[in-house]
């Protein structure tokens, strides 16, 4: 395995505090993290539930640090399902010697299926029987996604699974969630919020979060709406008809003012793109109602038909 140099975890430091819109201070405490998770001083455990793995190619993309550079050298991590080439009885033994150790950081991606736990299953043995031990054990408890964060597309109307977020589930089976669970929301989840939330707690610790979603602050604390580029057409209260038009996206189904998010910030693909500037309406994937309901679809035309109810507070997040 290569050496990766303090210089070059200072560079990787600043650009997840940049992108993130955080200190000089804080820069330097997400290299010290990430010093310390590529020195194995703190290992990853990568699960995965009821999802589309569509979190895990995401992580992939990430583009500072790259995606071989993040698995081979920047993250240790001790199993992933889809990277890992362990299989069987090996997966088992590794997740049991883990759960006996303990001292470190698990990653969910994906909902739990509590009333169809044979719907998910990792070497034979069921998720939900599996996770419990793990999730007494891990030092901190990271979900991939909204699917494992507030159940997400698996957890929408008329699913036969029971499929649930992990803090659901964490309650449900008595285990504590403050100072220990950590949600990171979207479908996917961004590369630089899962790599800047593993680096925090490496080098910091559990990060201030809203108390209800438990999404960190740092990445999740104002609305896309307040940093659109189109939000001097929404001032103006000129709206787009059709798909291409110019013009606020509200009347389109935009749901900007109920997602917290940086997409603004950092936007995707090595920051080339984002929703909003492609033209899309924002489908708000870090909420907690995200295609949780049928009779709500992601694209809408005409707000008479489909009313968004929100006041100011959800506009502008929870750090006032």
């Amino acid at each position: 395995m290569a050496e990766i140099s303090r210089r070059e975890f200072l560079r990787m430091g600043a650009v997840l505090a940049a992108g993130a819109g955080l200190s000089c201070d804080a820069a330097q405490a997400l290299a010290a993290g990430l010093e310390r998770v590529f020195s194995g001083q703190k290992r990853v455990l990568w699960l995965q539930g009821m999802s589309c793995t569509g979190c895990s190619v995401s992580l992939l993309n990430s583009d500072e640090p790259g995606p071989v550079e993040l698995i081979t050298q920047v993250i240790s991590v001790v199993f992933h399902p889809t990277l890992s080439a362990a299989q069987g009885g090996l997966v088992t033994e590794t997740l049991d010697r883990l759960a006996e150790a303990g001292d470190f950081f698990l990653v969910l991606e994906g909902a739990v299926c509590p009333k169809m736990p044979q719907a998910c299953t990792v070497a034979g043995r069921p998720l939900t029987d599996l996770l419990p031990p793990l999730l007494k054990r891990a030092q901190f408890v990271v979900t991939a996604g909204s699917c494992a964060a507030f159940g997400g597309i698996p957890g929408a109307d008329g699913n036969l699974t029971g499929a649930m977020g992990l803090k659901e589930f964490m309650i449900d089976r008595g285990i504590p969630v403050e100072n220990k669970l950590v949600n990171c929301p979207g479908c996917p989840v961004h590369p630089h919020t899962m790599v800047t939330t593993l680096a925090y707690l490496a080098g910091v610790g559990y990060p201030a979060v809203d108390p209800a979603t438990l999404t960190p602050n740092m990445i999740c604390s104002a609305s896309v709406h307040d940093d659109c580029p189109r939000f001097h057409h929404w001032q103006k209260q000129h709206f787009a008809e059709h798909f291409g038009d110019e013009g606020c996206l509200f009347k389109l189904g935009c749901l900007g003012p109920l997602s917290r998010s940086d997409c603004s910030h950092r936007q995707w693909n090595g920051g080339i793109n984002w929703c909003i500037r492609a033209g899309a309406p924002c489908i708000a994937c870090t909420s907690e109602d995200f295609a949780k309901r049928k009779s709500f679809p992601f694209y809408r035309l005409g707000e008479k038909y489909h009313a968004v109810a929100y006041d100011d507070a959800d506009r502008k997040g929870t750090t006032t």
